[in-house]
């Protein structure tokens, strides 16, 4: 198992008497503790941030753009998932190097669903891999990306393809659209790397309600998607061919949502993987015992299992913000 050893900056706390310079100046001194510890030296530069609540903040510039590459090792063994389900999460927060261990030698074929997967996380390689370990970095500086850009190319995006269908459903020429949901995504996860990321220590609580803000969202929609859903169902007759695989899947959609809210309520690996085992569960019986359903039934349901899936996976991201001893942080470089 792998040992925590997380480290975190100690709040020194002292007071400090403003001092007078000159007619109009006022000016404190700098802690030596804090001096010897980052090697201050006159003519060093300091960033100053003038925070809401009144907080003035003081960083050394040298600090500010050598430091704070952030690093996790996590024992595959225990965390019992595929490699790939968490590399969305922890690129998300802002992890710049992933570390895989296992005592058991690495598959081949998981190895290579990394490299592969790694591909839709932009800025991100495999760097190394072993018998035993195996590890990513992120090369993308997200800082040089404006959240503003970010943004817009998404808009740019679903603009076009809502033109796309006006202009199908108006019998006029489609033009062709060169982004498809894969580049959609890409830019969504440089969104998140890129809001969610650069606050996953200094305002975790933030982190964890933005998360819980996201999953809102995306309740709100299931929840407009199920009214629509019953009432397409009032207005036609379903063949028990049809109604007893739909029952068992809005039962086990039910299992999924409580999966989905709790586990972001109180983050637990037992509930991701209950919840992940409950998706494979829906997609077998609508492959087995659905695939003959109305166009429209079949629409919906997939609709609402697609949401399910990705609220689940914003809650999975809620335990990397926990202290749990099979997982090891570095987060000063």
């Amino acid at each position: 198992m792998v040992a925590l050893t997380e480290d975190r900056n100690a709040k020194d706390m002292e007071t400090r008497k403003v001092q007078k310079l000159g007619s109009s100046s006022l000016f404190i001194t700098l802690p030596k503790k804090w001096i010897n510890k980052w090697k201050i030296n006159p003519g060093d530069k300091i960033i100053m941030e003038v925070l809401d609540d009144g907080t003035l903040k003081l960083v050394a510039e040298k600090i500010k753009f050598n430091a704070g590459r952030k690093s996790i090792v996590l024992d595959i063994d225990t965390l019992k998932q595929p490699m790939t389900k968490v590399l969305t999460c922890l690129y998300s927060l802002g992890y710049d190097e992933i570390v895989f261990e296992s005592k058991k030698p690495f598959n081949p074929k998981d190895v290579e669903e990394v490299s592969e997967f790694s591909k839709q996380l932009v800025g991100a390689e495999l760097t190394e891999s072993s018998e035993n370990r195996v590890k990513l970095e992120c090369l993308l500086d997200i800082e040089k990306i404006g959240m503003e850009s970010l943004l817009r190319r998404i808009l740019n995006i679903m603009s076009k393809k809502i033109d796309n269908l006006i202009s199908l459903l108006s019998n006029q020429e489609v033009k062709e659209v060169y982004a498809n949901q894969e580049d959609l995504r890409k830019i969504y996860l440089m969104l998140l790397r890129r809001t969610v990321g650069n606050k996953l220590y200094a305002e975790s609580d933030f982190t964890k309600n933005s998360f819980v803000i996201v999953n809102a969202s995306i309740l709100l929609n299931i929840d407009s998607i199920l009214d629509k859903l019953g009432d397409y169902v009032k207005t036609i007759k379903l063949e028990p061919n049809i109604a007893e695989p739909l029952k068992q899947i809005l039962g086990n959609m039910n299992d999924l949502l409580d999966e989905i809210v709790m586990s972001i309520l109180f983050p637990s690996v037992k509930r991701i993987s209950n919840g992940t085992t409950i998706i494979y569960q829906i997609k077998n019986v609508m492959n087995d015992s659905f695939k003959n359903s109305p166009q429209l039934l079949n629409f919906y349901v997939t609709e609402i299992l697609s949401m399910m899936e990705g609220a689940l996976a914003n809650s999975s991201c809620t335990i990397f913000l926990e202290d749990l001893p099979w997982m090891e942080r570095n987060l000063t470089g």
